[in-house]
C-alpha cells in the first residue's frame, strides 16, 4: 500500500514537472493585475484631451521578449489601484527603479539651462525587442572584452565577473543594431530648436556619420559598423558618461582619439593618425571650402557627362523603336516650308 502511494505522489509530480517545461513562454510571466483582460485586444484605442490618438493595446508575446518582461504592469503603472482605471499618468522611470535623475542638473546641484531638452529615460531606452543572440561585432572568439568591461563599471573582481558572466551574458549585449542607435541619437541631435538652444551641438552630426564609410555599412544593418556609442563611450565606462571633445578624460579628445580606431575588434594595427580625420566633417563653403568646390567640381563633371549621353541614348532607342518618324515642318502662307 505504501509503496502503491509513493508511486502515484511521484507519477504526480512528474506530470506537474512535464507540464510544466512544455507550457508557453506566456505562463511564465502571469498578468498578476489581469490587465491583459481588456488590453488584449488589437482594437483598444481612445482620443485623449489633446486629441491624440493613443493605442492601448499590449501584444503579450513581444512583451514577454522585451527587457521589461519580468516586471508587473503595476511597477510602471503605480498610480493604476483598480478595474476599470482612471487614465494612467505618464510612466516616470524614477519611481522605485532610479532614484535620482543626475542629467539635469550640473555637480553643483544646480538646475542646467533649458532642463526640458535633456533626454529623459524615456528617450533612449524605448524597449525594443529583446534580441539574447545578438553578437557584440564579434571579429574574435571568446568573451565580449566589450561586455566584459560594463562590469567593470561596477563589479572591479575578475573573479565576479566571470563566475557570473555566463548567467548574466545576454543581458550585456546590445539589443539595437548601429542603425538604430545612430537613429536614436538623431531624435535630439537633428532636431533644429533644440540644436538652436545649445550652440556647442550640430544638426547634421547624425547625417555626416551616414555619409562614412561606417554609416552607409549600418544603413545596410551590418552590426560589426562602430556606432555612436563606440566611437563616444570610454571603454569601461557607463555609456551616460560622454564628455565633449575638449575635455582631456573624453575619448574623442585629440589625445585620445587614436584609441578608438586601434582596438582589436576594428583597427588593431592603426595609428593615432587615422583617427585624426573629421568624421563629423560637414562639406560647406565655411568649413571645407577645398572640399566642397572639389565636390561640386566632380557633381558638375559627372552630371556633365552623363545627361548628354543618355539624352543621345534616348535618340538612338526612340529611333530604332520608330525608324520611320518624322518631324512634319509647318507651310507658310506663301507656300514655303517654314
Amino acid at each position: 500500500m505504501v509503496l502503491k502511494l509513493i508511486k502515484f505522489f511521484v507519477s504526480f509530480w512528474a506530470i506537474i514537472l512535464f507540464l510544466t517545461l512544455i507550457a508557453p513562454l506566456s505562463s511564465l510571466a502571469a498578468d498578476i493585475g489581469n490587465c491583459l483582460l481588456c488590453h488584449k485586444y488589437p482594437g483598444l484605442s481612445r482620443i485623449d484631451e489633446n486629441g491624440k490618438f493613443r493605442l492601448m493595446y499590449v501584444n503579450e508575446d513581444i512583451f514577454n521578449k522585451s527587457v521589461h518582461a519580468k516586471v508587473k504592469c503595476e511597477g510602471c503603472h503605480p498610480d493604476i489601484q483598480k478595474i476599470p482605471h482612471e487614465p494612467a499618468k505618464k510612466v516616470d522611470c524614477l519611481t522605485q527603479c532610479h532614484i535620482i535623475e543626475p542629467s539635469k542638473v550640473d555637480k553643483k546641484g544646480n538646475l542646467k539651462k533649458y532642463p526640458d531638452d535633456i533626454p529623459t529615460c524615456k528617450n533612449c531606452h524605448d524597449n525594443p525587442l529583446y534580441r539574447p543572440l545578438s553578437f557584440f561585432k564579434r571579429v574574435r572568439p571568446g568573451i565580449s572584452d566589450v561586455a566584459i568591461g560594463r562590469c567593470r563599471v561596477c563589479h572591479k573582481s575578475d573573479e565576479f565577473i566571470y563566475r557570473f558572466y555566463n548567467h548574466i551574458t545576454t543581458r550585456l549585449h546590445k539589443i539595437r543594431n548601429p542603425r538604430n542607435i545612430a537613429e536614436v541619437c538623431a531624435r535630439c541631435h537633428d532636431d533644429d530648436e533644440i540644436v538652436a538652444r545649445h550652440n556647442n551641438l550640430s544638426t547634421k552630426a547624425v547625417f555626416s556619420y551616414g555619409e562614412t564609410f561606417h554609416g552607409k555599412a549600418a544603413r545596410f544593418l551590418d552590426e560589426r559598423i562602430p556606432d555612436c556609442l563606440d566611437c563616444h563611450v570610454k571603454p569601461g565606462e557607463s555609456v551616460h558618461q560622454m564628455l565633449r571633445h575638449d575635455d582631456p578624460n573624453s575619448i574623442t579628445h585629440i589625445n585620445n582619439r587614436g584609441r578608438i580606431c586601434a582596438t582589436t575588434d576594428c583597427h588593431p594595427k592603426a595609428t593615432p593618425q587615422m583617427a585624426n580625420y573629421k568624421v563629423h566633417a560637414e562639406f560647406n563653403k565655411t568649413e571645407s571650402p577645398l572640399q566642397y568646390y572639389f565636390q561640386v567640381f566632380f557633381i558638375v563633371l559627372t552630371g556633365g557627362t552623363l545627361l548628354p549621353l543618355m539624352g543621345l541614348l534616348f535618340l538612338d532607342l526612340f529611333r530604332r523603336l520608330f525608324p520611320n518618324a518624322v518631324i512634319k515642318r509647318s507651310k507658310s502662307t506663301n507656300g514655303k516650308t517654314s
